[in-house]
């Protein structure tokens, strides 16, 4: 065989860091990812995953350190970035009021319109879009309208903070590892949460009532490979990773929706009441938040990104506003 064949196959391997361990529901789908790669590429890609925080964490450096190629793939939580992201952070609060079986169909669209918000990940090639699923209020005591929530004091989403000030309730930026025994001992009086938390942190244990807010999370680019390490990959074995992101995406957005089905239907044998707010509850909760987001998207307009033209067209395929 020519030299230049051997050096041809010479097996690339790739570094793949997280803050999951091996057995978290994200990690299982980037261990079934990585598997269709290697298989993919007749294994010439191999990966050596550091799983638990080992060179990437769950932090606001976790971006920049990719962008550096400490790992050469990576996960990733954009909304955490200290700076940029600006349009991937204003999302959360752009999507409001969409039906999280919409999310995706929705985003994908935002994502072909307006491509500052892929240019955003610069210095990252992003590997795997996906969704960080719905968002409730689970309590200690039952919330049946908005009112119910004034003088709370809740884990909240950062986005919505001013909101719930708003509407008496004080927010902490508590670490979700901390809220089973913040619950438990009455420091919290709620937080919001995911379905799965009621398996997987066990927190159908210290709370009882379920409010659904359905604050959808939308898509972001939490699977990323650094350029420095994609552009030393030969274009054959570029194409087998992009042509890869849409199903490496489904599977995520697939198995999250699967634990949150799990959670949900964990909390129903644990005692958990699933409470419905009225509808002009949920009609005023979600005008206080598309208020902040008409903010939020002037504020993109003078960055000179299309803040405006993104929550309008979001809105107008979710049918609000």
């Amino acid at each position: 065989m020519p030299s230049g064949a051997i050096a041809q196959q010479k097996v690339i391997e790739l570094t793949y860091g997280t803050p999951y361990g091996p057995d978290h529901i994200f990690s299982k789908t980037d261990q079934r990812w990585m598997a269709k790669i290697e298989k993919e590429t007749n294994g010439r890609v191999k990966f050596k995953p550091f799983w638990g925080g080992a060179i990437i964490g769950a932090s606001a450096n976790a971006m920049d350190e990719m962008v550096k190629n400490v790992a050469d793939v990576g996960f990733i939580s954009p909304g955490q970035a200290k700076t940029g992201y600006d349009v991937s952070k204003a999302l959360f609060l752009f999507f409001t009021g969409v039906n999280p079986a919409d999310e995706r169909r929705i985003f994908f669209e935002m994502l072909k319109r307006f491509p500052e918000i892929e240019a955003e990940y610069k210095g990252l090639k992003v590997m795997g879009w996906s969704s960080g699923t719905q968002y409730d209020l689970l309590a200690r005591k039952p919330v049946r309208k908005l009112a119910d929530m004034k003088g709370m004091r809740v884990k909240t989403l950062g986005e919505i903070t001013s909101v719930l000030k708003d509407l008496g309730v004080e927010g902490v930026n508590s670490p979700m590892t901390e809220v089973y025994v913040s619950m438990q001992k009455g420091i919290l009086d709620g937080a919001f949460v995911t379905y799965n938390t009621l398996d997987i942190l066990r927190l159908a244990e210290v709370a009882k009532y379920y409010t659904m807010l359905n604050l959808v999370r939308p898509s972001t680019g939490s699977r990323v490979m650094s350029l420095v390490a994609w552009s030393k990959l030969p274009p054959d074995i570029q194409k087998v990773f992009q042509s890869n992101v849409e199903w490496f995406s489904t599977e995520s957005d697939n198995d999250q929706i699967k634990s949150d089905m799990e959670g949900k239907e964990f909390g129903k044998k644990n005692g958990v009441e699933y409470i419905t707010l009225p509808k002009e509850d949920m009609a005023k909760f979600y005008s206080l938040i598309l208020d902040k987001a008409a903010k939020e998207a002037k504020n993109l307009d003078a960055k000179g990104l299309p803040g405006t033209k993104i929550l309008t067209e979001v809105q107008r395929l979710r049918g609000g506003r």
